[in-house]
């Protein structure tokens, strides 16, 4: 596949008697399109990446619309093969380098190669950052609320919400983590539970009218009380 790869990146087409033609980047909109439905990033966040921003597997955003964009999204394993690919041709600092005045590519970068691409496979028009929702739409089945939050960096929780749909077999499969193995903690003890709950102190009777005045007492574990109606 890196082979295959290479060649399409470096391989030239012309017709005859005509100088060879450097090729576009061909795997451009396949790379891009990979990091935004596998990590959820917003567009513009996956256009200004940086190779100082792939690391430990993973890719670490330290950029955004606020401060709170910033954190650290794990690569899938197929995202962090592309880029690997993608590292060993390397010719900038930036992951996606264009002849743009950023630097970087950007939304018109991938214009043509988005509309050929539509037309080619049939698919209903939609705009690259729906890949994000559909990314996040996935993921808030097999994590909670609070996970889903982080790795979105949503700026209001409420927009997260929208994503959490809680379907019957994940209801009934949260039930039952939540019992345990063995009935758990919602529903009662278990007799292990029971065995390891220690016995409550015997009350002890003291006699404390000649300080208090009122009969007898009773001190219990917790507190004084008397022995007799108020």
């Amino acid at each position: 596949m890196e082979e295959a790869y290479q060649r399409a990146r470096t391989g030239t087409r012309a017709k005859k008697g005509e100088a060879p033609i450097a090729p576009e980047d061909p795997y451009l909109l396949r790379d891009v399109t990979t990091i935004l439905i596998d990590c959820a990033l917003r567009p513009e966040e996956c256009f200004r990446l940086r190779w100082q921003n792939v690391r430990e597997g993973a890719l670490h955003v330290s950029f955004g619309k606020t401060e709170n964009a910033r954190r650290s999204v794990p690569l899938t394993t197929r995202a962090s093969a592309l880029l690997e690919m993608r590292c060993t041709a390397r010719r900038a600092d930036w992951v996606f380098p264009a002849p743009t005045r950023s630097g970087h590519i950007e939304k018109s970068t991938l214009k043509k190669q988005h509309k050929k691409a539509l037309k080619l496979s049939k698919v209903e028009a939609f705009t690259l950052y729906t890949l994000r929702h559909t990314c996040l739409t996935r993921w808030s089945s097999h994590m909670d609320p609070y996970t889903l939050a982080y790795l979105a960096r949503h700026s209001d929780f409420s927009t997260t919400k929208r994503y959490v749909h809680p379907q019957a077999d994940t209801v009934r499969a949260a039930m039952e983590r939540a019992r345990g193995e063995k009935g758990g903690h919602s529903f009662g003890h278990s007799d292990a539970k029971a065995a390891e709950t220690p016995s409550p102190s015997p009350a002890v009777s003291s006699n404390f009218s000649g300080i208090f005045g009122r009969g007898e007492w009773i001190r219990t574990t917790d507190l004084l009380v008397p022995n007799q109606a108020l």
